[in-house]
């Protein structure tokens, strides 16, 4: 393969071989900036990653704090600020995991971190606001191994997650379980009180993501010996991401739109946590944000004691928003005794020609007593596939017009257009900003043959507008040329101007051979809102797949495509998406790559990992019998498919269970055309998952 490509630049086993560089922390004292750099793929041997320090506002300052031996991961800043907290395998490589301390006065001399000795491995944990205490999930152990040779009783997919959670204190060197919690419900996120005396956690019934879309309780508990859980309320499924508590006297959390709703726009929910206890999909003193035009995708408390206001009144977060392929970050500021103005908006951030790296991104507010002035710090992993900028971690610090101490910044009315309708406390102020370049990963990707990258927009039959993004080869002057449409997967995602050839996306990889990529964001996709993400309730084929084709059908009209020259192809639901397509076209594509895609949806409904968000896409019951007048699935229309397919699946994919390739493979060779039948090709991946 790399034969075609000259074996440099993007090419697939640069692209094997490459790193990806995420979960970025911001300092309490906004200063400095951790991150973690991971290979991308790894083979049978264990999992390495190394975490990486820099100085907020000296440009290309990042340099190793652990070189890459062990599994160095999920690193913070203590609250402190003096030493950072990671877990690591480092005393049994590949397996246990522990968590461990590196002073920062003692980087200079070498890294030799601390362990912590906690006596079980962790899974996960937070810090306490105070920095006395860490709390942490862990596998509980027990005395009598199951036999892998015994049978396992089915009872609705529950596999006791054997989780528990644990207290470690910092004084005593101790850790202390948390009693009262009922461990046969799987802890799915847990988070601290601001005072640091309680913890927030959710439990479901199972681990496993069907779960996910039932009921998820709430409850809070103090670390105190022998205290009990106390139950605030519930959601009709899982949240997306942990709640936050703040000082405000808030919770506040990602749902979905409508919170039953299994596919829908997020939005970001907003509770009084003396509100008795309810469902908090819905209450009486509920406030929801953002959702209606544009998306909530991902929060972070902003706020570290010592380093906010001290009346223990106020809260802040930063809020990830996605707005069609651009993508802004704001601060939301919360009072507790102002009744008018409960919250105001700060817009930090907001890309420009570039993407943000799956949500590695933080910001931190802090004021600084020697000076007697606040600032903001927004730190993340910016790409940007129009100027062919790969990867690397970026600083912002917002200086001027904050707010003091113990006046962090007081809603204004806009002069401007508000953005959100159910909001009337926006805030515009004039920020200064200054901006840094701290690291410089992935730099073959800048050397690599350039990419053309451009956001166009058309208007499909009904009039909705859409989006998408176009990739080119560089030097490209002789159009039109043959072209790959290339779905994302979701539904719930996005195409957006980044810079980051992988597994599964092969945009780049595409348009350095000589093709015209495109990728439209479909109605389903992220950024556009509750009714833009909620069309995707109609069922796969509805709105997806027509807007798909109508990308084709403009670039076509401006004279780029070549119309006798098209292929298609995606991963997972853009998988499915090109599997609907060409058993729907038979000969409009030339070729096709289905990537972990569904191609029957009764199956999906059976055998998936998350049956009720398939049944939501497919709009399939395989226990209804009404449902069964329908064929809507790919398997169902096989018969005269001339496009030759390539299929594409892991053996261990439990969102996509290796059946549907096998089904859609043994149809086509069955019922396609004899074209169509020479063209098929499955290759199943060992030991591979979903993604």
């Amino acid at each position: 393969m790399d034969s075609i490509f000259n074996g440099k630049g993007i090419c697939p086993s640069n692209i094997a071989a490459t790193q990806k560089v995420r979960n970025v922390k911001i300092s309490p004292n906004t200063k400095q900036i951790i991150y973690q750099v991971v290979p991308f793929y790894k083979g049978p041997e264990r999992m390495t990653s190394e975490i990486w320090l820099a100085d907020t506002d000296v440009a290309e300052s990042a340099r190793r704090l652990t070189h890459g031996l062990f599994n160095d991961r999920s690193a913070v800043f203590h609250p402190d600020g003096n030493s950072v907290i990671f877990v690591s395998d480092r005393q049994q490589p590949g397996k246990a995991k522990d968590l461990y301390q590196i002073l920062l006065s003692d980087v200079e001399d070498g890294c030799n971190p601390r362990i912590l000795g906690l006596g079980r491995s962790v899974q996960e944990f937070e810090l306490s606001p105070d920095g006395q205490h860490i709390a942490y999930s862990s596998v509980r152990t027990s005395s009598a191994e199951p036999d892998p040779c015994d049978a396992k009783v089915y009872r609705d997919g529950i596999q006791n997650s054997s989780l528990s959670l644990w207290v470690y204190s910092f004084d005593t060197g101790r850790s202390r379980l948390i009693d009262g919690i009922d461990y046969t419900y799987h802890i799915e996120s847990f988070t601290w009180s601001p005072d640091g005396f309680e913890l927030l956690y959710r439990l479901r019934k199972g681990k496993e993501a069907e779960f996910s879309e039932r009921e998820v309780t709430i409850q809070r508990v103090s670390i105190a010996p022998e205290s009990l859980p106390v139950t605030i309320g519930s959601y009709p499924r899982s949240p997306s991401g942990s709640n936050i508590w703040l000082d405000s006297g808030h919770i506040v959390e990602l749902q979905n739109y409508e919170p039953r709703n299994s596919l829908d726009a997020r939005a970001l929910f907003v509770h009084n946590i003396s509100t008795p206890r309810s469902r908090l999909g819905r209450t009486k003193r509920l406030k929801r944000l953002y959702g209606d035009f544009e998306d909530a995708v991902r929060i972070v408390d902003m706020q570290t004691k010592g380093y906010t206001s001290e009346n223990g009144e106020s809260g802040m977060i930063a809020v990830e928003v996605c707005s069609d392929v651009d993508t802004h970050i704001d601060a939301v500021y919360f009072h507790r005794n102002d009744s008018h103005h409960l919250f105001a908006v700060l817009p930090l951030f907001r890309t420009q020609g570039e993407a943000i790296w799956f949500g590695a991104w933080d910001a931190k507010y802090a004021f600084d007593s020697a000076t007697s002035k606040s600032t903001i710090v927004v730190a993340a992993v910016l790409s940007s596939g129009i100027r062919n900028e790969p990867p690397n971690v970026w600083s912002i610090r917002i200086n001027e017009n904050i707010g003091t101490r113990d006046s962090p910044p007081r809603p204004a009315i806009p002069s401007g257009d508000i953005r959100w309708h159910d909001v009337p406390n926006l805030y515009y102020p004039s920020l200064s900003s200054v901006r840094y370049k701290l690291s410089s990963h992935l730099d073959w990707l800048k050397r690599a043959e350039s990419v053309r990258t451009e956001v166009i927009h058309w208007l499909v039959d009904d009039g909705t507008k859409l989006s998408g993004i176009v990739r080119s080869p560089s030097s490209a002057v002789n159009y039109p040329l043959p072209t790959v449409l290339f779905i994302h997967g979701g539904p719930y995602r996005r195409d957006i101007p980044d810079y980051m050839p992988y597994f599964c996306n092969w945009r780049e990889l595409l348009a350095t051979a000589g093709y015209l990529v495109i990728s439209p964001n479909y109605r389903g996709s992220q950024g556009r809102g509750h009714a833009f993400a909620y069309a995707a309730n109609q069922g796969i084929g509805a709105h997806d797949w027509p807007d798909c084709e109508s990308m084709v059908d403009e670039v076509i009209r401006r004279g780029w495509a070549d119309p006798t020259r098209l292929a298609v192809a995606g991963w997972s639901h853009g998988g499915s998406l090109t599997a609907w397509g060409v058993t729907l076209t038979k000969n409009r594509f030339k070729a096709a790559v289905v990537g972990a895609g569904a191609s029957n949806w009764e199956g999906m409904v059976m055998e998936s990992g998350s049956p009720e968000l398939e049944k939501a896409i497919g709009q399939r019951d395989p226990w209804d019998c009404e449902a069964h007048r329908r064929n809507i699935s790919p398997v169902h229309r096989v018969d005269g498919v001339s496009t030759a397919v390539l299929i594409l699946h892991g053996d261990k994919d439990e969102r996509v269970p290796v059946g549907q390739a096998i089904g859609l493979y043994r149809g086509l060779q069955r019922k396609a055309t004899e074209t169509g039948k020479r063209g098929a090709e499955l290759v199943i991946y060992p030991r591979e998952p979903h993604g």
